[in-house]
């Protein structure tokens, strides 16, 4: 035997007896900022919801580089949940952003988010897959609007706020949101082919509108689920995201023709926001 062919013979015995990975059916992305009182948490409830289930979770942190060290405690959980990933970006900044860049380093068959401050029960992406395979679904929506949904606890002048902003989509965006209850979730599932990546370019916290509009679904359902209030660290909310949302709207409307809106008005509008802001 050659010295090549004892190398060859070398590696496939090696490799015969390593664990084989299985290709994940989900990929989960989790936007963290300052999420060190629950990213921890978050983690262990997703891994244990899909116990037993024989379903592979891809598990995915992308950190804007918190100053409270969520990038640390993350790492330091790898050898507990092999193949979770966790991707520390120091020169972006933006929820949406960081869950397409979580995104194009995943391998599933279903991409996924959800909030990272556990307001979404980590076991809805359970119930959004099954749901999903049950229906054969394109994507799978987690709804506070519809039957069995709903939010804990909340002020008054948020459910006002949450609702004004449903309508305002649903005004701006008509045919495309036509069907669809809760038009601004965070959280939601979906068939990776679905949608091109490259063609993304989201604004602000909101990145279920700038999906829906870029991918192509041929069948949406909604699953509900309660909205908790958050228990541990600060809400990133603000007036200037309340206000990129309607920018979104606008220039989403305007690349489906659903808003009667000239894409230098809303270039104007987004110039002047920044400016604010």
């Amino acid at each position: 035997m050659t010295i090549k062919a004892e190398r060859r013979f070398f590696r496939r015995a090696v490799s015969d007896r390593l664990p084989r990975m299985t290709a994940p059916a989900i990929s989960l992305v989790m936007p963290t900022y300052n999420e060190a009182k629950n990213v921890a948490e978050l983690l262990r409830r997703v891994h244990d919801s899909f116990a037993g289930s024989g379903v592979a979770v891809e598990m995915i942190v992308v950190d804007d580089n918190s100053p409270d060290g969520t990038t640390k405690i993350a790492e330091g959980l790898k050898d507990r949940y092999p193949g979770l990933k966790v991707i520390c970006r120091t020169t972006e900044r933006g929820l949406a952003t960081a869950v397409v860049r979580g995104w194009e380093a995943a391998g599933g068959a279903y991409f996924a988010v959800i909030d990272s401050d556990l307001q979404h029960p980590p076991d809805i992406i359970r119930r959004l897959y099954e749901a999903a395979m049950k229906e054969n679904a394109d994507m799978a929506i987690a709804s506070r609007k519809v039957e069995g949904g709903g939010t804990q606890d909340w002020e008054w002048y948020r459910v006002v706020i949450s609702n004004v902003a449903n309508i305002i989509a649903k005004i701006l965006l008509p045919k495309t949101l036509w069907g669809i209850h809760d038009t601004t979730t965070g959280c939601f599932l979906f068939k990776a082919d679905r949608v091109n990546l490259k063609k993304l370019s989201p604004t602000g916290f909101k990145i279920f509108l700038e999906v829906l509009v870029r991918g192509k679904f041929a069948k949406n359902i909604e699953v509900p689920y309660v909205f908790n209030q958050r228990t541990e660290g600060a809400s990133k909310m603000s007036l200037k995201q309340d206000f990129l949302f309607i920018y979104h709207l606008l220039l989403l409307g305007s690349a489906t023709g659903e808003v009667l809106v000239p894409a230098g008005l809303a270039a104007l509008f987004g110039l002047l926001l920044f400016r604010l802001f």
